[in-house]
């Protein structure tokens, strides 16, 4: 089998967990990065001198057309990422895009269709769901050795300053981010939660901005009833001094999983310990610097993503996944404004 040949947008945090990522599984020789692609010229030379990037282009455009790719990775600014992925797929590329996939529904289902309609693959790095700890928390879930689901709830207490929002132009706008804690750190647990839980009915939410200068949310919580009657609360924040470890937790009539920051805080049902085996990673304060995160996640979702090409099936996270964090955020986004429950499936046009 051939290494997959991937172009990648963006020089930045995420841009280098792909690049560290497919150095992790280099030897394996199932994906190849060849070409990197940003509007700075400065950064796309450094950034392929650093990882190795053989080509390397200030306009992606051209990249799309000439790097010889068959797949692009977009680690881009959130607005970004619904004009990108049309014009790879349109050049017939692949497209795995970073979180959020997109800052609406409208462009989220634009992109699904776009891509059926080429015949390409589209998928989404939500990272966290190929982690073996959640993996095991799912698998027990669904095997029902928590019995009946009751109760989850997806807590992200992390603190940025005013500086962290000043030095990104696009971030802390609604047109350009699409939200705040939400939508940019919140997402990876609220999707965990859901994944857990399955399909939402209806919820009600609250949203704010307590403690910084920007237009989003800095500040909100929700509360969710799922189809399968279960309840979720989702709490997010980037106002929360100094910042603490995210927590998920699910709760059943018959036991419970609580897994804080890198640690499996209780795994128990019927009386009896349940084994979920954690990687040993060392202490990852990734509410602090979630830049310092090994990029195994990554590596083994890329890795999917490429076999996804080659073997012609869909991505483990495909766009239809993807989607359903950017709905359920976006739901209570339009919660917190019109102060009124939002059922589902929610769109916004």
């Amino acid at each position: 089998m051939k290494p997959l040949k991937l172009g990648l947008i963006g020089a930045g945090v995420g841009a280098d967990f792909v690049a560290r990522a497919v150095s992790v599984i280099k030897e394996e020789n199932i994906v190849e990065l060849v070409a990197v692609a940003s509007s700075h010229p400065e950064r796309a030379k450094a950034f392929a001198e650093k990882h190795g990037i053989p080509n390397w282009y200030s306009d992606y455009k051209e990249m799309l057309r000439k790097a010889g790719i068959e797949a692009v990775a977009i680690c881009t600014p959130h607005y970004l990422h619904f004009p990108m992925a049309i014009d790879a797929i349109e050049e017939e590329l692949h497209v795995l895009v970073d979180k959020p996939m997109a800052i609406s529904i409208r462009e989220a289902d634009e992109m699904i269709r776009r891509s059926e309609k080429k015949g390409v693959k589209l998928g989404v790095i939500l990272q966290s769901r190929f982690d073996p700890k959640f993996r095991k928390m799912k698998e027990l879930i669904d095997s029902g050795e928590l019995g009946k689901i009751i109760l989850g709830e997806a807590v992200v207490k992390w603190h940025r300053t005013q500086e962290y929002y000043d030095k990104s132009v696009w971030r802390g706008r609604w047109a350009t981010e699409g939200g705040g804690a939400l939508i940019n750190q919140a997402i990876h647990t609220i999707d965990l939660l859901i994944w857990m839980l399955g399909e939402p009915d209806y919820l009600w939410a609250q949203i704010d901005t307590v403690a910084h200068n920007i237009e989003v949310e800095d500040l909100a919580t929700a509360i969710i009833r799922f189809k399968n009657g279960a309840l979720g609360v989702i709490e997010g924040s980037t106002a929360t001094y100094p910042g603490f470890p995210t927590r998920l937790e699910v709760h059943g009539t018959e036991g419970a999983i609580l897994i804080e920051g890198e640690t499996v805080k209780f795994a128990e049902a019927k009386g009896k310990k349940l084994k979920i085996e954690e990687e040993k990673t060392g202490k990852l304060a990734s509410w602090a610097r979630p830049e310092l995160v090994p990029p195994e996640n990554h590596a083994r979702l890329i890795k999917d993503f490429a076999l996804a090409v080659r073997e012609d099936r869909k991505p483990y996270i495909d766009g239809y996944e993807g989607k359903r964090a950017v709905e359920v955020i976006l739901a209570i986004y339009a919660s917190g404004k019109r102060n009124e429950l939002i059922r589902f499936p929610y769109k916004d046009y």
